[in-house]
Order: C-alpha cells, then structure tokens, then sequence
C-alpha cells in the first residue's frame, strides 16, 4: 500500500445483484511536469537608451600615446600624447610612446590605424596599435564605448563619450621561458582649462577633495573623477576613471601626483597637484610561452560598463512549481556596474510575493559579483516568461511550462 502523503482519492463503482454501488480508492498524485529554457537575451532600448552621436575623440601620435577630448573638451594636456604606457619585462623597463627616442632600440611600433568592424559590421571608433620585440607582443586597442552618466536625470542617456583603453601582453619568446610582465599607464590631466585638475572617488572616500593621494589594492575603486575644479559641489566637467572589469586584469594601484614626478621610478611618488598627473599600475605576473595577459581601463565622460556585462545578467530559478507553493528568482550580475539595478517582470499566472519590483545591485567585493532576488508563485498552469530587465540595456528571460 502506497503511503498517505502520495495518495489522493477516486471515485469507483462496484455491482452487487444488479445494483450499483460508489465507492472511493486510492491512488498516487503526480506533480505537474516542469520544463524550464533559457529564453533569448533580448536588447532593452528603455532603459538607459544609448545616444549614437560620437561625443568623444581620440587622436594619436601614430603609435602607443594618444590624447582625448569630451564634447570638444581636453580631457588630457594634449591632444596627442598625454596618455601612454611602460613595460617592465624580467625588470627591464620599456617605454610606450610619448617620447620616441625613449623607446627601446630594437622594438618595432606598427603605425596605429582605425578599429575594424564589428559583429555583423557594426562601426568601431578608434585606434589599435602594436609593440613587439623578440620576447613580448604588446596590442593596444582604443575604443569608443557607451559611458553611463553619473548624474542622474529624467532623459539620461548613454552616451559615446568614453574610451575604453585594453593592452593584450603575449609572451612571443622563442627560448620557452615565462616572463614577469608588469605594465603601467601615465596620463598627463587636464580638464577643459585647469592643468591642475584634482580627483574624487565617491564609494571610498565619500565627500573628499584627492590631492597626492595612492589609492591600492582592495582600496582600489570601481571609478575615479577628475574634477574641472576643487567643488564637489560645483565640480564644473567632471570626468571618470572606470577600473574594474570583468575581464582582464584590473589595476592594482593608483597614484596622484605631478607631471614633475610622473617619470620618478616605476611608481611614482604620491605629490601634491600643481600641473596634476596619475598613474595606474598592474602588479608582476609571470605569463608562459604563448599566454596572453590582458588590461583594461577607461576614461571619458561617463562610467565605462563592460560591453559583455550588459548580455551577462546570469538568471536562476529553484523551488516548486505546483499551484501556490513559492520558487525563487535569482539574478547574478558579474562585475556590477555602477548604479545598476535590476527589474522583474511576471506574467497573468506568476505572483511576485517578496523582494521590489526593481532592485539596485549591490557589488560583491570579494567574488566581484552582485545578487537580486525576489520570491514567486505559480497561479495555474501554463506557459510563461520570466523576464529581468537590466539597466544596462539588456533583459534576460526564462521560460517554463508547467503541465498538470
């Protein structure tokens, strides 16, 4: 005999002389049949539209060291070459850029030339540029990316005003030996007519002025402004530092300074701002013959969001699916942009019981991960989508059916 909990009863007929009698039995239930599939991602043109208009400019030397103007703007000293790099191999350092006759003899600088098309031969602005010599490859691209505004308002919109700046080592030497990379990038500030420009970081140091300060480490922000003026208040044009992304290698220190130190050592002294200047470091990592190591930050006029983050929003469900029990829905987004939130969406038959509607995603700093979560119940059966919106510009859906 089957046990209570997996019995329901029926109804039966038993004839006796020519009479027919009713009578109940038992048999087993069986829960309704479940099918849950990942839905296409689809783009999600209401939230945080992206403005396609071209705000921002990136013009280079012809190698490594390029300069960057916002809506006409400086955003660096000059227009060419105010952003550039340093290479140290095995503790041999090498120069990217900025002044030529530093640059290692013997290297070879490919003349930097446009970005190629993109998937399905989307438009790409930028440049790439390549360094080699006979034991490392370097790759740099700089790309023209959506920036999300730091203000907030009613039309806000995504903007083409920051560029994302990657540098790909690759370990080309023919003696199968690893080699310690360690990498560093310089930028001369400057912002629309202060060479002076100080820096903010709001998430570490809420309600500060940054002068000849060394942020490192765990204390590394997701973001950095450099401010027109020394006004929190009325800061003027403000710019932003983003670094950390998904991918690649986030800095690990970040230096305020002057121009008149940017050149002292590998790290260059924390010194207070007269012609304002800063760094970004990658600490030494050892990379094998043919592996890769890849950098990544950006600067401009809005936060740059990882382009693969906005189709990442990572969707799960769990529980029950039978008529007024509860399942969870939990989203995970890696590497969190900054003020992204999360909206559900349920169909006539789906009930949200707990959690908002529409949630802010706070960032995971140790797994470099944020979480939504909302609780949910089944009405009746039937087919449906559930939808999560990001912010970012994406929306993720799960599909169930759920059949008696």
């Amino acid at each position: 005999m089957l046990p209570p909990s997996r019995l329901h009863f029926v109804v039966t007929s038993l004839c006796i002389g020519g009479f027919c009698y009713w009578t109940s039995a038992q048999e087993p239930t069986t829960p309704p049949k479940v099918t849950i599939r990942d839905g296409k991602p689809l783009a999600d043109s209401r939230v945080i539209p992206i403005d396609p208009t071209p705000r921002a400019q990136a013009q280079h030397s012809g190698g490594f060291s390029f300069g960057l103007k916002v809506d006409n703007q400086r955003i660096t000293f000059g227009e060419q070459e105010s952003v550039w790099c340093h290479l140290r191999v095995d503790g041999q350092e090498f120069q990217l850029g900025f002044f030529p006759a530093l640059v290692a003899q013997g290297a070879n600088t490919a003349q930097a030339k446009p970005l190629p098309a993109g998937p399905g031969g989307k438009k790409r602005h930028g440049f790439q540029a390549v360094w080699t010599n006979n034991e490392v490859l370097v790759w740099q691209v700089v790309e023209l990316v959506p920036g999300i505004p730091m203000h907030k308002a009613a039309d806000a919109q995504r903007r083409l005003d920051t560029f994302r700046v990657s540098y790909v080592v690759e370990n080309i030497a023919k003696d199968g030996r690893a080699r310690k990379i360690e990498f560093k990038t310089c930028i001369d500030t400057f912002i629309v007519d202060n060479d002076g420009a100080l820096f903010a970081s709001p998430t570490t140091h809420p309600g500060k002025i940054l002068n000849g300060t060394v942020l490192r480490g765990k204390d590394m922000p997701t973001y950095v402004q450099v401010l027109q003026r020394p006004d929190l208040k009325d800061p003027g044009f403000v710019a932003t530092l983003t670094f950390k992304h998904s991918k690649g290698d986030n800095p690990d220190a970040f230096v305020m300074t002057n121009t008149g130190f940017i050149f002292g050592g590998w790290e260059p002294q924390a010194q207070p701002a007269g012609d304002s200047a800063c760094c970004l470091l990658w600490r030494a990592k050892e990379i094998k013959p043919g592996e890769k190591r890849l950098m990544v930050f950006a600067y401009g006029g809005g936060f740059a969001n990882d382009p693969e983050n906005d189709g990442k929003v990572s969707l799960g469900l769990a529980g029950s699916f039978e008529p007024n029990k509860l399942f969870t829905i939990t989203a995970t987004v890696d590497d969190p942009a900054q003020g992204q939130t999360l909206t559900l969406e349920l169909p006539p038959g789906l009930e949200r019981v707990e959690g908002r509607q529409v949630q802010p995603v706070p960032p995971n700093s140790e797994v470099g991960q944020g979480m939504a979560l909302w609780k949910a119940r089944v009405l009746r059966p039937g087919d449906y989508e559930v939808k999560v919106h990001s912010s970012t510009g994406v929306t993720q859906v799960k599909q169930i059916s759920i059949q008696p």
